[in-house]
């Protein structure tokens, strides 16, 4: 692991790096690393959202509220401060800086890209909303959970309505109930451009296909 490491900063002309720079170098490949990852999962279809929403023990809230104000603790918002963090405090550190500006010059880099980052992604889901659609039209419709809806907060379904499948935000009728993204629903409302949505078993869904 460690060879393969110094084969890496080797290949960056970083090899006699030491210290402080190791931290910074560390972060800044395995933030570029993973922000690459995640983004390329993002941009064909989503899957990284559903990647985190299956592991049980991590809880991080990946979504925008409904004024659409980005919470920058997001996955991509922490993989890009790693990645700005160690790109700029390695390259302050490199500029014969002290540590401490080094650090300073990372964060203050590192929690720039989030911002950006979070903007982007945000102008990136607003794309997904077409004016022309009539929610109301979604009544009755049958989906699935495209983002685990927790109680009380905003999630997003996947349903069919309009000729077309849809990825719409939506709340649960029972505000104190959870729906795990997979799950089957059916659309019982919606408020503007929010679907109200309950869970669908999937002997129900067949029943109603009858």
């Amino acid at each position: 692991m460690v060879l393969g490491f110094g084969t890496i900063l080797e290949y960056f002309g970083l090899g006699d790096i030491t210290g402080v720079d190791v931290f910074f170098a560390a972060m800044a490949v395995i933030g570029t690393v993973l922000f690459i990852i995640y983004f390329l999962l993002v941009m064909i279809g989503g899957v990284a959202d559903g990647i985190v929403d299956s592991i049980p023990f991590l809880d991080i809230n990946l979504e925008m509220d409904a004024e659409g104000v980005f919470h920058m603790l997001t996955i991509q918002g922490l993989l890009s401060f790693m990645m700005m963090f160690g790109i700029f405090g390695l390259a302050a550190s490199q500029a014969n800086q002290n540590g401490i500006v080094a650090i300073l010059a990372g964060s203050v880099a590192g929690i720039a890209s989030m911002w950006i980052v979070g903007k982007v992604f945000q102008a990136v889901a607003s794309l997904e909303t077409d004016g022309t659609v009539v929610h109301s039209e979604a009544l009755g419709a049958k989906g699935t959970v495209y983002r685990r809806i927790e109680p009380g907060q905003t999630g997003q379904v996947q349903v069919e309505f309009q000729s077309a499948l849809r990825t719409c935000n939506a709340v649960a009728e029972d505000e104190t109930m959870r729906i795990d993204t997979g799950k089957f629903i059916t659309v019982v409302g919606n408020i503007s451009e929010m679907l109200i949505v309950r869970p669908l078993s999937v002997s129900d869904a067949v029943r109603q296909e009858e």
